[in-house]
């Protein structure tokens, strides 16, 4: 929801996309088991760049070859991590770590060449971006031990510290920037879609990138004790409740006085709050951002997948039916956003079963297992492996100023969220993410 208007770093980048030539993809895959993890796995490892290890975020859109969006690669990250392949999840985590070009006003810019030499291509900074590298950083650290991907979250969780409106007068207080402000050097620097009459990053305050912030800054205090994380998680808070939540729909804004529906953002505040941290801004809020996103944001769409024909698709559009009227546009359905619903249920599940409410628990674990078991007829074989298209639609606005990417696209964040969703993980949530046999790393 990037400057509290749209949503600059979702999975995609989503840039101003034209169409595009298709990209050829030949069934050698048996889509029937598209649920083993490995065949999205051999897929991410194929369409890399092999020294870096960074991830082609849009293979099949030509104007974007090689490209990497960072939120991309901290997300592929998390999937290497989650499937115990460490060395590959090292291997994206150290460019990182290691490449100082990368690295631009506190923090790393948003899009660039996969590989060395390093060649930035969009070199804004994005507090969101950033903080879910910071994420995979804590979770690389908790699985290998190895503290110099703690000192990388850290790095990023004090970056993002440094962003938060610590006014307390202000309406935005507690909540956490888009991005630094700009170099005075480059008038354009730091505004949205680096137009001077637009809003600076620094003035704008995303419910998404808030989210993030939250589910950093708290696994960080449980992590290292410190103090700094703890009152920045609490203040994060403070601001979902008094800046971004839309108390006559019962779910979150996409940003500060900004009252656009995003779909990810519910899902992401069930995924990261649960039910508990929920009552603390409305009681009963986690059923109730649940039943919006389902009577709002669900959609059938029909897709086309190569050598099996169309089908109809049920998951959730980027907004709601109202914002896609206003768009004149089909609904369509976001792969990303839609595993990131499920995990939201999968959270739901397992804090109502923790909580002795095993009805509900059953419910969200039945909702969970319907929307997913129909999801993995729509992955599509490449390269020896499995990857799902951005969207059901290409080329198409998604309600968030940007559109899809051009038809033909296979998009790394598609196949890293099922491997997530596959391995039992959410990287949103206060535990740690577990292994498919369902015990923790």
């Amino acid at each position: 929801m990037a400057h509290g208007l749209t949503r600059f770093i979702t999975s995609g980048f989503l840039f101003f996309l034209m169409s595009g030539a298709a990209l050829c993809v030949e069934p050698t895959v048996d889509v029937g088991r598209a649920h083993d993890s490995e065949h999205f796995l051999t897929w991410l490892m194929v369409n890399r760049n092999q020294e870096s290890g960074l991830p082609f975020s849009h293979v099949g859109d030509e104007r974007f070859l090689h490209w990497t969006i960072t939120y991309d690669a901290a997300v592929v990250a998390l999937a290497y991590s989650a499937s115990g392949k460490y060395a590959e999840a090292r291997k994206i985590l150290d460019y990182y770590i290691e490449i100082p070009e990368v690295w631009r006003l506190g923090g790393i810019i948003e899009c660039y060449i996969a590989g060395k030499p390093f060649s930035g291509r969009d070199w804004s900074v994005r507090s969101g971006a950033n903080i879910w590298m910071g994420m995979a950083g804590f979770d690389l650290y908790l699985k290998t031990g190895d503290k110099k991907y703690l000192e990388l979250a850290e790095k990023i969780a004090d970056f993002a510290l440094s962003l938060q409106n610590t006014d307390k007068q202000s309406g935005n207080f507690g909540g956490v920037a888009l991005g630094p402000k700009g170099d005075a050097a480059y008038p354009a620097d730091q505004h949205i879609g680096y137009d001077v009459e637009k809003p600076e990053f620094y003035q704008v305050y995303a419910t998404e990138v808030t989210i993030d912030a939250y589910a950093l800054f708290h696994k960080l205090f449980q992590t290292t004790g410190k103090a700094k994380y703890q009152l920045a998680a609490a203040d994060c808070l403070h601001w979902l409740k008094s800046g971004a939540w839309n108390k006559s729909e019962h779910r979150f804004n996409r940003g500060y006085q900004d009252e656009t529906v995003a779909t990810d953002v519910q899902s992401w505040g069930v995924s990261a709050l649960g039910v508990e941290g929920l009552d603390r801004i409305e009681p009963g809020a986690a059923e109730r951002v649940i039943e919006f996103v389902e009577k709002n944001c669900f959609s059938e769409s029909s897709f086309t997948v190569p050598g099996k024909g169309d089908a109809i698709i049920r998951g959730v559009d980027f907004t709601d039916k109202k914002r896609m009227a206003e768009l004149k546009r089909p609904q369509m359905i976001s792969f990303e956003w839609t595993f990131q619903l499920i995990n939201a249920y999968s959270r739901l599940a397992s804090d109502y079963r923790r909580l002795g409410e095993i009805q509900k628990a059953e419910i969200y674990q039945q909702k969970k297992e319907k929307l997913l078991g129909q999801l993995w007829t729509f992955a599509i074989s490449d390269s020896g492996g499995l990857a799902f298209s951005y969207a059901t639609l290409s080329d198409a606005e998604i309600g968030h100023e940007n559109r899809t990417p051009a038809a033909g696209n296979l998009s790394a964040i598609g196949g890293a969220w099922a491997v997530l969703v596959i391995k039992g993980c959410d990287p949103l949530a206060a535990y740690s993410c577990v292994d498919s046999a369902g015990t923790s790393k």
